[in-house]
């Protein structure tokens, strides 16, 4: 178990940060009626949390 603990650590990273961009996005387009900022969120969301789950996995090493 000790081993999976990493793993599911940087898949819950990774799931908040896209979970958060997409919330940022959906927010900016109600505001601004523009109707990109979610995908923009969403693509943001997914690089910053695949860093960190990156980071969060290679320091586990």
């Amino acid at each position: 178990m000790k081993a999976a603990a990493p793993v599911l650590a940087a898949g819950g990273t990774f799931t908040i940060c896209v979970l958060a961009g997409l919330a940022a996005g959906v927010l900016a387009d109600r505001r601004t009626g523009a109707g990109f900022w979610a995908p923009v969120g969403l693509a943001l969301g997914m690089a910053v949390g695949a860093y960190s789950a990156v980071r969060l996995l290679m320091r586990s090493l």
